[in-house]
């Protein structure tokens, strides 16, 4: 069987000035097209893979016009073959997940296709809405395409819904949803209160339409779970608050303090290694052993810095970290706490303010470091003979 795939029918479906649903006008547009198209005639397994009959007994050569009957090709193997974007959303698993290959009829695009138009945003933004669904429902049943929402009553809601459903401003709407669900903190907490949103909206409804009304009033459903969350998280007792924000602080001061204390060994071995170098460094006569003992001393020395220096910036890479994640907790208090937030000032300033110390120090290190470093050298040359560059010619 010849090697055809769903890009190579998609060559097709472009070439076709569809007139009917099962057809139209084929204009052979390359021998590659042909090809595909003889080899399809000649092997009723492709045309089974495929769907595709050419009228009458002419021959597909580049430039023909051929009648031609196109039916869904295996959308298992190949992929799907659509009127419209309707009958794609309404395709088995697409209400799931989009498909990986498919051609839409009108207005002709294929998967992948760019720029993408807007229902097919507004369709994306859904599946991520209903991915949430998902995982709130009580039940997810796949086989049947639908969820089950059990609180005070139980209500069943077919994953069904139409492109007559995707109107206004669809992905705006979604993404506020989205933003509510990324943070995991009290998850189960918000869930319920979508779950007790949702049988609210719709368990007086028929079921058929119930994800449709859904998704047509999804910031109803959006404001109605800000609201109940905000309610939720309002409801914390200010000494609940304080004692979360007290065991941050000293969370935050505990790995604030431990980026000295992680190169506390090598800042002990400064001045260790400045004594050294201080009674290491002898007059140099010639090339003798001793430029070679106060050579071997200066890039001890230098080694010595590099090292330093490399695990300093290290713990400045952290001390940045741990500063965004300060600021991150401080604007999501100010967010869910509003009421209380400017009480916690005093806390994320000082945590601030020890950040920037611990900066300072390690800017000290560095410049304390560089001085020994550029002092030893200084001490080094003057130890040296004049001319004791010719020293280091190993090839004379």
């Amino acid at each position: 069987m010849s090697d055809i795939t769903f890009a190579d029918l998609v060559e097709i479906y472009r070439a076709t000035r569809f007139d009917g649903e099962d057809g139209g006008v084929l204009t052979v547009e390359s021998e590659h097209m042909a090809a595909n198209l003889r080899a399809i005639m000649d092997d009723n397994d492709l045309y089974a893979e495929t769907q595709i009959t050419v009228d009458g007994d002419d021959e597909p050569a580049v430039g023909s016009k051929l009648r031609v009957h196109v039916g869904p090709p295996n959308a298992a193997s190949m992929g799907l073959l659509v009127s419209s974007f309707d009958d794609l959303f309404r395709a088995p698993g697409a209400v799931m997940a989009e498909p990986e290959h498919y051609y839409v009829k009108h207005p002709g695009f294929a998967s992948g296709d760019h720029p993408v138009p807007g229902v097919l945003l507004r369709y994306r933004a859904v599946l991520d809405v209903l991915r949430i669904l998902r995982e709130t429902a009580s039940v997810n049943d796949e086989t049947m395409r639908q969820m089950i929402f059990i609180g005070k009553d139980k209500v069943v809601v077919p994953i069904r819904f139409g492109a007559r459903d995707l109107q206004g401003d669809v992905v705006a709407k979604a993404q506020r949803l989205v933003r509510l669900f990324v943070e995991e903190l009290h998850i189960d907490e918000k869930r319920t209160i979508l779950q007790t949103t949702l049988i609210e909206m719709v368990g007086t409804m028929r079921a058929d339409i119930r994800l449709g009304y859904l998704i047509r009033n999804l910031e109803r459903l959006v404001d109605e779970v800000d609201k109940g969350y905000r309610l939720f998280t309002s409801s914390f007792s200010y000494s609940k608050i304080r004692n979360d924000v007290e065991n941050a602080r000293l969370d935050f001061a505990g790995k604030i303090h431990k980026t000295i204390v992680d190169i506390q060994g090598q800042l002990l071995g400064i001045p260790v290694a400045t004594i050294v170098v201080v009674s290491q460094l002898k007059k140099v006569t010639g090339c003798d052993v001793t430029f070679w003992a106060n050579l071997g001393v200066l890039l001890g020395a230098w080694i010595f810095v590099t090292m330093l220096v490399i695990a300093g910036t290290n713990q400045w890479k952290t001390l940045e970290v741990i500063s965004n994640e300060v600021e991150r907790q401080k604007t999501r208090l100010s967010d869910d706490f509003a009421a209380v937030a400017d009480q916690f000032t005093d806390v994320f300033d000082d945590l601030a303010e020890r950040i920037r110390w611990h900066r300072g120090a390690l800017i000290g290190i560095c410049a304390i470091l560089a001085l020994g470093a550029l002092g030893t050298t200084i001490a080094f040359l003057k130890l040296a003979p004049i001319g004791s560059a010719v020293c280091l010619a190993f090839w004379r």
